[in-house]
């Protein structure tokens, strides 16, 4: 009995853990939209602005809750949207600091053109607001590159330019604090295709480990279904299969939901998985089923995440896949811990009433909070 009761406990930690967590002021990567010419650049930049506001270092912190000035955040989030543009107009040269334009080692100066901020009452959902800046730039074809400020945390860069088609624009996923490669003003940056391929799979493995919190719970949820392997891998496979299919599917703009539709049917979905482990642990066509109508939910999921890194252009199919791979490395991350320890203790008779129904329950339970935060907040 000691074992099935010390696993649960720790199960039972771990999970009040995550709750909190899964808060939806996610920290999202800024998004650098960068279009060169022989003389001038021209940055779109779409960012959290209100992380901005409230001095919160996003290299340190991966949602806003754990802030020490989460309180300023929230209030910045309540403004509406000239209220928060007006506070970016008085902080500008501030914010134009955060980023390094150079050529030849030679620092360009910035100027702050139009804002735009979306002016929604979802507010369990990360706002965004786009500042477009221009640039003059020095005479020659010297390459440019560019930096935001550690503080900004990891950055997305993406290049466009009239020169190329919109198939061949670059992408690129920064860590805070470095620079971009150096970026041609009249041709697009070249990478070989394994360069690509190892970047993508570490985005998606970063995308379940630590940023995947609901998928990592729902993930835990088809564990606790049954303690034997056959159903766990017959679970997992439908879902990776319809995961990957509306991930596609989203990423080639085939498929779209909103995200303030999509986030509160994943949550449910948890719900939803925890209750039947509990109530019909039995595999079948029914859970079969249902496995895959929210695995093609949480492709949509991952989709949100990958339209914010972008895809590598030329590289597309490469680029797809590989963060794809990624996903299922983080899944089995998730996986192979318990999966070991539960061969340890799944063959005690107390198993299930000491182990899977109380963790199933705290599944559902975690489902319901998300569900509830992300509906009425």
């Amino acid at each position: 009995m000691f074992f099935p009761k010390v696993f649960g406990l720790l199960l039972s930690f771990l999970f009040i853990g995550l709750t909190p967590l899964a808060y939806a002021h996610e920290v999202n990567p800024p998004v650098i939209n960068i279009e060169l010419n022989p003389k001038s650049a021209k940055l779109d930049i779409t960012f959290n602005a209100e992380i901005f506001l409230a001095d919160i270092d996003a290299s340190k912190t991966a949602n806003t809750n754990d802030s020490e000035k989460a309180e300023d955040y929230d209030r910045l989030r309540a403004l509406n949207a000239d209220e928060i543009k007006q506070r970016i107009q008085d902080r500008q040269a501030e914010l134009l600091a955060l980023i390094t334009l150079q050529s030849e080692a030679q620092n360009i100066t910035l100027t702050l053109g139009d804002i735009e901020t979306e002016n929604d009452d979802y507010l369990e959902l990360p706002r965004q607001t786009r500042v477009h800046i221009s640039a003059d730039l020095p005479a020659g074809d010297d390459d440019v590159t560019v930096r935001l400020a550690p503080t900004m945390g990891a950055y997305i860069i993406r290049q466009k330019a009239p020169f190329m088609d919109e198939d061949d624009l670059y992408a690129d996923f920064i860590a805070a604090g470095l620079e971009t490669l150096p970026i041609p003003r009249q041709e697009m940056v070249e990478r070989n295709w394994q360069e690509t391929f190892v970047q993508y799979v570490i985005s998606g493995i970063a995308h379940i480990i630590p940023k995947g919190l609901d998928h990592i719970v729902f993930i835990m949820g088809l564990y606790f279904f049954s303690p034997h392997i056959r159903p766990l891998l017959m679970q997992v496979t439908v879902f990776t299969l319809a995961h990957s299919f509306t991930l596609a599917l989203a990423t080639l703009k085939l498929v779209f939901i909103p995200a303030s539709v999509v986030e509160p049917l994943i949550a449910l979905s948890i719900v939803w998985i925890g209750v039947e482990n509990i109530l019909r642990p039995k595999i079948g066509l029914g859970r079969m089923t249902v496995i895959f109508i929210f695995g093609l939910l949480h492709g949509l999921g991952f989709a949100f995440v990958l339209g914010e890194v972008g895809l590598a252009g030329s590289a597309f199919a490469i680029s797809l896949i590989a963060f794809n791979i990624g996903v299922e490395f983080g899944q089995l991350m998730v996986l192979a811990p318990l999966v070991i320890m539960g061969l340890f203790i799944s063959k005690h008779k107390a198993y299930r009433q000491r182990v899977e129904n109380p963790a199933s329950f705290i599944i559902a339970m975690i489902g319901l909070y998300w569900f509830l935060e992300r509906v009425i907040g």
